[in-house]
């Protein structure tokens, strides 16, 4: 502290010398050649050097006050700059950073984006501490977030306090009695994973790029749950609304920044597409999400809804439960919408990139797939009867697969950022409350330490000497404590589900000059990959 305060007054004194010699220069002007010369190459009159001087002090010490810790704020990196605190060290993908970081720092490491404070935290220990046994506290969610421009905190994933327990609870009681993990839900899926098959055999076995048809096929599923309805592959309005909900997840991706830095968002010119993105998220509720919903009020009021067995049904029935009893302040048709987008944003891009991560990986380690194919094989025989989720506990290696997968790719590797409902002290360190709290999973999924060689993608970790699934406390793909994902159980059965299909019906190969596609995805909000292109021929 003291250091930089003398640093500020020798700043001061600088221009106030400065000021002080221009004035000498100007009262002093015809008395030599030099001094006139000297006068008229600087322009900067007494008024301007003060304020000059002001200006650049006052700065300082805004930088030094923004980026100061406060008294047992965790330790962290130095090199904080103005306004973008530490943001310019972490780079395109932030998970090498941290590692240093935590190597140096330890399990919990403060730094500065833009002037909020952040938190990461490392380990599984630590994680299963601050998300499991202090729920109460780190269970919220920033506020205010990159979407809540448009969400208003509602919903279920952006929410907190008594909205979001609200809303999980008559999400979770939904999808329970939907059938979510049970064989009822795998009996919605096998439709369209048999349309799904149909559409990579129209491929001929030629090179092709999955993303568009997997993406479609995957929210298909979130469209049949939520309102018992899917669309053709070739449906144009669909199309241009899954193109909408792509662009609109980058645009939230790339501009999570404003979040610690609120006024870039006003800046001349839009440059971190806002508006784009809030316009693309009024889109698609206004012409998808918005006119489903009011179709199934107009049936409630035809006395039709009993014929109806979806999400919305029976949200719409809690509803009106809710305001029968006078207490419809959070389940109303607005909250509804929002957990309708977090269902479709959350459930469509993660899955569809595990599953584009899956191929890849196949397309590595084609020993591996071939040993998927010979668990399928053994469990169901060499016809192509569709597996069963009573399959999956015969399928140990299918199930290793899966898990190593979802830790060596890591879909969602930071997880979703917390926030600590209160100042409160955690580990020894005073963490502020409106700190951003990062929960790295990387950290815990790619341990080398319980991981040897955590880059290989090796399913034998996860099966022990007696030939079983071994269980791995490390194994958090889907982060936990109370905000863990909640479609957590149809992301499992649908990676089950699709994987073992599509390994039953086609051997997944590269392109005929035997390109493979990138180990290195693009870091946002969901660890995506990158464009690729795969041949699928049919197994005969």
């Amino acid at each position: 502290m003291g250091e930089r305060i003398l640093i500020s007054l020798l700043l001061w004194f600088c221009f106030w010398l400065v000021a002080s010699l221009q004035s000498f220069s100007v009262t002093d002007a015809s008395s030599t050649t030099t001094t006139t010369t000297i006068t008229n190459n600087n322009n900067m009159d007494p008024l301007t050097a003060s304020i000059a001087c002001v200006a650049l002090t006052l700065t300082f010490l805004w930088w030094w006050v923004s980026t100061s810790r406060p008294p047992g704020f965790p330790p962290g990196p130095g090199g904080a700059l103005p306004i973008i605190g530490h943001a310019h060290l972490l780079g395109r993908d932030p998970r090498a950073q941290f590692r240093a970081w935590r190597q140096a720092h330890g399990d919990v490491f403060g730094l500065y984006m833009g002037g909020r404070p952040m938190v990461v935290l490392s380990g599984q220990h630590v994680l299963r501490e601050a998300l499991v046994r202090q729920a109460d506290v780190f269970s919220h969610r920033p506020d205010p977030s990159v979407f809540d421009l448009v969400t208003k905190s509602k919903g279920v994933g952006e929410s907190s306090g008594p909205v979001w327990k609200v809303q999980r609870k008559i999400t979770l009681e939904a999808l329970r009695n939907l059938g979510m993990g049970k064989n009822l839900m795998a009996e919605k899926l096998h439709e369209e994973i048999s349309e799904f098959l149909s559409e990579i055999r129209s491929k001929d076995s030629q090179p092709f790029d999955p993303t568009r048809l997997i993406q479609v096929s995957v929210s298909n599923n979130i469209c049949s749950i939520s309102f018992g309805k899917r669309f053709h592959y070739d449906d144009q309005h669909f199309l241009k609304l899954q193109a909408a909900l792509e662009e609109m997840l980058q645009i939230g991706g790339r501009a999570s920044y404003i979040v610690f830095v609120p006024f870039l968002r006003y800046l001349p010119g839009d440059l971190f597409h806002i508006e784009r993105g809030i316009s693309l998220y009024n889109y698609i509720t206004d012409t998808f999400l918005i006119p489903i919903i009011e179709q199934h009020v107009q049936n409630h009021k035809k006395g039709l809804e009993e014929e109806e067995e979806d999400f919305i049904s029976a949200y719409l029935k809690e509803a009106r439960l809710a305001q029968a009893k006078g207490t419809a302040d959070y389940v109303n048709e607005f909250n509804l919408q929002k957990v309708l987008m977090d269902l479709f944003a959350g459930g469509t891009d993660t899955t569809n990139s595990a599953l584009r991560w899956a191929i890849i990986y196949f397309l590595h380690y084609p020993e591996v797939q071939e040993k998927c194919h010979q668990d399928i094989v053994r469990v169901i025989g060499p016809n192509f009867r569709p597996p069963r989720m009573a399959d999956r506990a015969e399928m140990t290696y299918i199930e290793a697969t899966i898990h190593e997968l979802l830790r060596v790719a890591e879909v969602v590797p930071l997880g979703i950022a917390h926030a600590p409902a209160r100042e409160m002290t955690f580990q020894g360190y005073t963490i502020p409350k409106d700190a951003y709290i990062i929960p790295n999973l990387n950290s815990v999924l790619h341990d080398p330490e319980v991981w040897p060689q955590p880059e290989v993608f090796r399913p034998e970790r996860f099966i022990g000497e007696d030939g079983k699934l071994v269980k791995v406390d490390h194994f958090l793909p889907f982060s936990l404590g109370r905000r863990v994902c909640l479609g957590e159980s149809l992301a499992r059965m649908e990676l089950f589900l699709y994987l073992t299909s599509m390994v039953q019906h086609f051997r997944f190969l590269p392109p005929e000059d035997g390109q493979l596609p990138s180990l290195e995805g693009d870091i946002g909000l969901v660890h995506v990959p990158k464009p690729f292109l795969v041949r699928a021929v049919p197994r005969q």
